[in-house]
C-alpha cells in the first residue's frame, strides 16, 4: 500500500503544482524554512475538501490507492486528510525528511483523522507536527517537544495552542470562531480541543480500515466522519481562508475579518465553485450537490 514518487515527480511538484521558486536550492540551504515555504504553498493550491468523495457513486466509494492520490494532487484537486496527509508524506521522504504518521481523534472518534509528524528536522531526535491536511492554517512545523503548554500560533483566522496531558497524550487547542467553526463543542473559555493525539507512529496501513470508513460510510454510529454529508472546500490563497461549507462562502479579508456569504440555489453554489475552485469539473460539482441536503436562503 506504501506510495512512491520519484525525484523528477517530487520536483516537477514543487515547481510545477505549487509553483515554488528553486526548491531544491532552497531545500539545500535551510530544511526548515523550505519546510515552512512548502506548508504555505500546499496550503494556497491544494484544497482541503470533500466535493469529490461525495460526487462519487456510492457503490465505487473506497479509499484511494496512491496513484490515484498522486493524481488529484498534480491536479489541484486535493482531498481529506487521507488523501494530503499520505501524499505530504511520500514527498517530504523523497525530500529526504524523515517523517511518520500518527492517529488523532476528532470529535471522539479515534483514528479518524490521519497526521504527519517530521523526526531531526533541527536538531537529533526533534519531533514536528506538519499537517496540511486538516482544513484548518496552520502554516509552519510545530515543536512538539515543549513541557506541558506550547506557545499560542496565529496562523489566518486561527488562534491555537498544544496541552500536553500527564500521560503523554496532547490536545490541539483552537480559539472558538463561531462564524467559522459553527455550532460551539465544549468550548471553555473560548477554547475547544479540535484534535486530541499521541506520538505514536503508524505505518499507511494501519489506517486503512479508519480511511476505508470515512470514504463508504455516511452516517450512524459506525461512522467515522461527516464528510460524506458534509459538503466543503478550503484554501488558504495567500494566507487568507476562502472556504465553501454547505451553501456558505467564507472570506478573509485583508484585516482578518472572515465573512460569510450564503448562497440561494443551487446554481448560485455551483457558480461559486466554478469561480474558486475550477480544478474541479462542473458535472462533479453537480453531483456532489445534488447528493447532499443543503438549505439554500431565498
Amino acid at each position: 500500500m506504501a506510495g512512491n514518487l520519484s525525484l523528477s515527480e517530487a520536483t516537477q511538484f514543487l515547481e510545477g503544482v505549487l509553483q515554488m521558486h528553486s526548491p531544491m536550492d532552497s531545500l539545500a540551504r535551510d530544511r526548515v524554512s523550505f519546510l515552512r515555504d512548502l506548508i504555505a504553498a500546499f496550503m494556497s493550491k491544494i484544497p482541503f475538501q470533500s466535493v469529490t468523495a461525495i460526487a462519487t457513486p456510492k457503490p465505487e466509494r473506497r479509499g484511494l490507492t496512491f496513484q490515484e492520490i498522486k493524481v488529484e494532487m498534480t491536479t489541484r484537486r486535493g482531498g481529506l486528510c487521507f488523501e494530503i496527509n499520505y501524499f505530504t508524506k511520500v514527498l517530504l521522504e523523497r525530500l529526504g525528511f524523515e517523517v511518520y504518521h500518527i492517529g488523532c481523534t476528532f470529535m471522539g472518534k479515534p483514528n479518524n483523522h490521519l497526521s504527519t509528524v517530521v523526526k531531526n528536522l533541527s536538531r537529533p531526535g526533534d519531533l514536528h507536527l506538519v499537517d496540511v491536511g486538516c482544513g484548518h492554517p496552520v502554516f509552519e512545523p510545530i515543536p512538539m517537544d515543549f513541557d506541558k503548554e506550547s506557545p499560542l500560533y496565529k496562523a489566518s483566522y486561527l488562534v491555537h495552542k498544544f496541552v500536553k496531558d500527564a500521560d503523554g497524550s496532547f490536545r490541539w487547542m483552537h480559539k472558538s470562531l463561531q462564524d467559522y467553526d459553527g455550532p460551539p463543542r465544549s468550548v471553555v473559555h473560548d477554547w475547544y480541543t479540535f484534535l486530541e493525539f499521541k506520538l505514536e507512529f503508524r505505518d499507511i496501513e494501519f489506517f486503512a480500515p479508519h480511511m476505508e470508513n470515512i470514504h463508504t460510510v455516511e452516517s450512524g454510529p459506525e461512522a467515522l466522519s461527516q464528510f460524506l454529508v458534509k459538503l466543503k472546500a478550503v484554501v488558504f490563497r495567500n494566507g487568507k481562508l476562502f472556504a465553501i461549507t454547505g451553501t456558505s462562502n467564507v472570506e478573509e479579508d485583508a484585516s482578518g475579518k472572515v465573512n460569510k456569504k450564503r448562497s440561494s440555489s443551487p446554481q448560485e453554489l455551483a457558480e461559486v465553485y466554478k469561480v474558486h475552485f475550477p480544478q474541479f469539473s462542473a458535472e462533479t460539482v453537480q453531483r456532489a450537490i445534488q447528493t447532499v441536503t443543503l438549505k439554500f436562503e431565498k
